[in-house]
Parts: C-alpha cells; structure tokens; sequence
C-alpha cells in the first residue's frame, strides 16, 4: 500500500519486539490491554500499549477495528478513566517509527501498525482486518 492509499483498507498488524516473550494475543485480550482494563496478559506478561497521537489515521482505524468506536468517543471513554484515577492511557507516539523505537527499548511493548510496515525487528501477535 502507499502512503497515498486510502488507510481504511489496510490491514493492521499487533507487533512486539522480535525478541519478546510475548507470542500471541487474542483480540479480547487487546481490547482489554488498549481500554485500560489489565496490563498482564492470561500468559503471565506485563505488556505496555503503545498508541498514537490524536488525529493519526492508524489510531482511528484501530479503535474503529478494536471495539467500533471513533476518536471521539475513546478520548472521552479515557477522561473518564484518567479522572477517576482508574487506569492509565497507553503511550502516544507520533509515528510508526517511533513505535518501533520504543518496541526495540521495551521487550513488554506492544504497539500496532500498517502490516506493510511490520519489519525484521518486530514479531506479528495478530491482525486486525
């Protein structure tokens, strides 16, 4: 796909460091990593979500796949989460380059990003289509 390729029709890849100990996740298990829910996955893993900045297209066509929601109503589910003290947000970045930055310094992060972007360094553990 090109970067001038409409992004709703990409598939999205869920990727960890090549060298983590994390395999595989399931999508339930995303969304409760990505809503704030549970930071250790049923496999015993502590994982840190990484996410991107408000506005980028990835961000939208991921919570758009994850658990149908748009921009709007994520950032308002997590002011509620932040204001009662609940949960803490992912990590925002700015690029997929930089996701894979913080993948490479952190064997628990898991960050997600075009599949034609997926490189020698990261680990697939799903697809979203």
């Amino acid at each position: 796909m090109s970067d001038g390729a409409n992004a709703s029709e990409a598939a999205l890849a869920v990727v960890v460091a090549k060298d983590s100990k994390i395999e595989s996740i399931s999508k339930r298990e995303l969304v409760d990593v990505y809503m704030g829910r549970f930071d250790v996955l049923e496999s015993g893993q502590v994982v840190q979500p990484v996410d991107y900045e408000n506005g980028s297209v990835f961000r939208g066509l991921f919570y758009r796949t994850l658990v149908n929601k748009n921009e709007r109503q994520i950032n308002a589910y997590w002011s509620r989460l932040i204001f009662s003290g609940r949960a803490k947000p992912p990590l925002q970045v700015s690029s997929p380059e930089q996701s894979l930055a913080y993948l490479r310094r952190n064997q628990s992060a898991l960050a997600y990003m075009p599949v034609e972007r997926v490189s020698e360094e990261m680990k697939i553990v799903l697809i979203l289509e």
